[in-house]
């Protein structure tokens, strides 16, 4: 059975993430998700972390798509 990556590393590859998915500025938005790139391959931990964040953040953009659906 695989590891799961240190939590400390998914938070930081989830704030990666966000910064690539909600940057307002198409600029900053190209920037953040190169800085995601360079910190996943770093190591194979840091590119496990990245994934288990990613799938994090698709779980979540589902829920909050069917709450907001909810409110309607």
């Amino acid at each position: 059975m695989a590891s799961v990556p240190n939590e400390k590393l998914i938070e930081r590859a989830l704030a990666l993430i966000v910064q690539s998915e909600i940057a307002a500025a198409q600029d900053a938005a190209m920037a953040a998700r190169l800085a995601l790139a360079r910190w996943r391959s770093r190591s194979e931990e840091h590119a496990a972390a990245a994934q288990e964040a990613r799938r994090r953040w698709d779980a979540l953009g589902g829920i909050a798509a069917e709450l907001r659906d909810l409110q309607k």
